[in-house]
C-alpha cells in the first residue's frame, strides 16, 4: 500500500473538486492502471466518488445517523487499528469513560490486558465488552435507548456524570474537522459535554472517513482535547492544521473495504 501518494491524492481531489484519471497520472508520474487502484481503495473508504472517467470528493456534510449493525462493518481495520493505539495510551488503575460508537467499542477490545481499571460508559455494548474483562470494574450510564443504535442518554446519565470524576474520556464522532467534533442527532450532545467536563484528559478516536466533514449539531471544540488518533489515510499536511496532535496510525492489512448509504459515509 502506498499511503502517502493516496493521501496526496485525496488532498489534490478535494482541493480542485474534480480531477480526471489522466490529470492525476500526469501529476504522480504513474500510470492511469495504478490511480485508478488507488481511486479503488479511496472510494471503497468513502472518501471519493468516481464517475465518467474522473473522480470527485465525497459529500463532507453527513446527514443522518446510521444503524450502529451497519457502522460496526465499516472501515473495521481501521477501527481496530484505532482502538490498539488509543488502548497503548491507558494506563493500569486508570478510570476511563469511553463514549459510545463503533470505535470506542474497539478502544474497549483491546483494554482486555489491562489492570485495575474502572470504564465507565453509556453504551451497552461497551457494557458486555467490559463486563467479560474480568480485570476491570464496570459502570454504566442510566438512560433511555436511542433507536437503531445501543446508545443511553438523558437527564439521568447527566446526572450521574456530575457526580465523577474521569482521568482519560475517548470520544467518537460523525464528523470531525479543525473547528470541532459534530452529530448526526442532538440528544447526546449534552450528555457528551458533560463527559468532556469531568475528564482530566480527552481523546477523540475516528477513522479517515469521518475527517474534513461536518455533521448538524455541534458538539465540541478540539481546543480542550489532548489529542486525536485516526488511521494514516489522513493527510498529514492537513493533520498539522488542526489545533490538537492528530496522531496517524499504520493499518497492517491496508484500508477495509466500505461502503455508503444515500450518499454518505458510514
Amino acid at each position: 500500500m502506498n499511503s502517502p501518494r493516496r493521501s496526496a491524492i485525496l488532498t489534490q481531489i478535494r482541493e480542485s473538486g474534480y480531477l480526471d484519471v489522466t490529470t492525476l497520472a500526469d501529476t504522480f508520474g504513474v500510470d492511469q492502471s495504478t490511480i485508478r487502484r488507488d481511486l479503488s481503495k479511496l472510494e471503497a473508504s468513502g472518501l471519493v466518488r468516481r464517475n465518467h472517467g474522473g473522480v470527485s470528493a465525497a459529500d463532507p456534510v453527513v446527514r443522518q445517523d446510521t444503524a450502529f449493525s451497519v457502522k460496526e462493518g465499516q472501515h473495521r481495520a481501521e477501527k481496530a487499528a484505532i482502538g490498539a493505539a488509543m488502548a497503548d495510551r491507558i494506563g493500569s488503575g486508570q478510570t476511563v469513560l469511553l463514549d459510545s460508537g463503533s470505535t470506542t467499542l474497539e478502544v474497549a477490545r483491546h483494554l482486555a490486558n489491562h489492570q485495575g481499571l474502572t470504564i465507565i460508559t453509556n453504551d451497552l455494548r461497551i457494557g458486555v465488552e467490559i463486563a467479560d474483562q474480568a480485570s476491570s470494574h464496570l459502570v454504566v450510564l442510566g438512560g433511555e435507548l436511542l433507536p437503531q443504535v445501543y446508545t443511553l442518554w438523558g437527564d439521568n446519565a447527566i446526572k450521574q456524570l456530575e457526580r465523577l470524576k474521569v482521568d482519560v474520556a475517548v470520544f467518537g464522532a460523525d464528523a470531525v474537522n479543525a473547528n470541532g467534533i459534530t452529530n448526526t442527532n442532538g440528544y447526546e450532545v449534552a450528555l457528551k459535554r458533560a463527559m468532556h467536563e469531568i475528564a482530566t484528559s480527552s481523546f477523540l478516536v475516528a477513522d479517515s472517513s469521518k475527517f474534513e466533514r461536518q455533521a448538524l449539531f455541534e458538539v465540541l471544540s478540539l481546543q480542550d482535547m489532548t489529542a486525536g488518533i485516526t488511521d494514516e489515510l489522513f493527510d498529514p499536511i492537513r493533520a498539522a492544521d488542526y489545533p490538537i496532535p492528530i496522531i496517524r496510525v499504520a493499518v497492517p492489512d491496508g484500508p477495509s473495504p466500505s461502503t455508503s448509504i444515500n450518499g454518505d459515509q458510514l
